[in-house]
């Protein structure tokens, strides 16, 4: 029963019991289902069969009309799991859910689709799974094709369809239903930019009528899209409130404070590797513009980087990178080889050096951390951290990462001039 009268989604102590051992499961399953025929009680949740664990515990929430509540925290926190118990795809083992309205969900967009059977036929099977008419369907037929940009490959076969053809389908035929609640699982990625940005614009059209959920790895897309956020750790609820303050307390679960400055910078630069049966005799540093290795730079000085090493094939597409982030983890830029137009011709079996410059370092004052990565095409032959750079200050003022050069002009006026980042550097 709903508390609230305004409410269209209410979540009340949800919990969902799972194992990694399939006998274990199918125990509990026919232990269910044979109660459930009998019309006896099911057994109490409170103590958990060897091999068990709650994915889902003590879940609790309520949407209106027109929110959106986001959902995110670390793999296997329980957010699909939670995702498919409101799509009704697997039943809960304790707690209650009432929906109001119609459901639709978009976890797996392409699930159910008859491959040989074609885009068309698809649209109106697809429709009878949420519950939709011949009728009904046949009214949106032209909106969900001229949607899905398909055009004429709307009578071709599902499985002559390239995979984004195939989510771009699915995606036009579930937001035709206009659904009182829509629940999303990291699927705001359809398609190419211009699509993703036709599918957003009718998600917001939607906003109004409608309350989601929503599940994302992206905390922009969280903090931008969602009223409200739940952060789910281990299958609890750890933090249920304002978006900007549930991505600090998933930050903090991803680094927490017990971790030592090593540890999270171990999981910012990972993976490393090395390939030591392509590549060898390795050295690499920042240094200075006499070839002297150094941790420390004064912002807007010249920096260099030295690399050398021997690979025991010819590269036949060869290029080399050192991207960088800050110390708390955000990816600044990167030098590659492929930004600039040279080709640079490996010699197997002999040493190759290199020299990065910098001019003018346009990082602001901080620590910064970063890999040298190594490829031959797709293949990786060496990726591993480089020694932390502490950028120094040399302007009083600065703002951001970096500082780019500019210049402000003031144009009519009494006082009219200008002023040059050259006089004062900001960003």
């Amino acid at each position: 029963m709903f508390k609230s009268v305004d409410s269209i989604v209410e979540v009340n102590n949800l919990g969902k019991i799972q194992s990694r051992r399939p006998a274990v499961t199918r125990k509990r399953f026919a232990s269910d289902f044979t109660r459930a025929l009998l019309s006896l009680k099911s057994l109490a949740t409170d103590k958990l069969r060897p091999g068990e664990f709650w994915s889902l515990k003590d879940v609790s929430f309520s949407l209106k009309r027109g929110e959106a509540l986001g959902v995110i925290g670390l793999n296997g926190a329980g957010k699909t799991t939670l995702l498919r118990i409101l799509a009704g795809q697997i039943l809960p083992d304790a707690g209650e859910v009432y929906m109001q309205g119609s459901v639709v969900s978009m976890i797996d967009l392409t699930a159910g689709f008859q491959m040989s059977a074609s885009g068309k036929r698809n649209i109106f099977l697809r429709g009878a799974m949420l519950g939709r008419s011949p009728e009904e369907m046949q009214a949106t037929f032209d909106q969900i094709v001229d949607f899905a940009e398909l055009g004429d490959a709307i009578d071709a076969p599902v499985v002559t369809y390239s995979s984004g053809m195939q989510m771009r389908l699915a995606f036009s035929i579930m937001i035709s239903v206009c659904p009182d609640i829509l629940l999303i699982d990291e699927i705001l990625a359809v398609g190419d930019f211009q699509f993703r940005q036709k599918c957003l614009a009718h998600i917001r059209s939607m906003r109004e009528n409608s309350a989601f959920v929503f599940v994302s790895h992206s905390m922009g897309t969280i903090t931008d899209f969602c009223d409200k956020v739940i952060v789910l750790n281990k299958g609890q609820v750890v933090f249920l409130g304002d978006p900007k303050e549930a991505v600090e307390v998933y930050e903090s679960l991803k680094f927490p404070e017990s971790d030592t400055p090593e540890t999270k910078q171990a999981h910012i630069l990972k993976p490393q590797f090395f390939n030591e049966n392509a590549i060898e005799d390795i050295e690499h540093f920042w240094c200075d513009a006499d070839g002297n290795p150094i941790t420390k730079v004064i912002a807007g000085q010249d920096l260099y980087f030295k690399a050398s090493f021997c690979v025991k094939h010819k590269p036949r597409n060869f290029f080399m990178g050192v991207p960088l982030w800050t110390e708390e983890g955000v990816y600044v830029t990167g030098f590659s080889t492929q930004l600039q137009d040279d080709s640079f011709d490996i010699t197997p079996g002999s040493k190759n050096n290199f020299i990065l410059k910098i001019p003018s370092l346009p990082l602001n004052p901080g620590f910064y951390i970063g890999n040298l990565s190594i490829s031959d095409g797709p293949e990786i032959l060496y990726r591993q951290e480089l020694s932390a750079l502490e950028v120094l200050q040399h302007k009083p003022r600065f703002w951001g990462a970096i500082t780019l050069p500019h210049r402000w002009e003031l144009t009519g006026g009494a006082n009219s001039g200008s002023y040059s980042s050259s006089d004062q550097k900001t960003a």
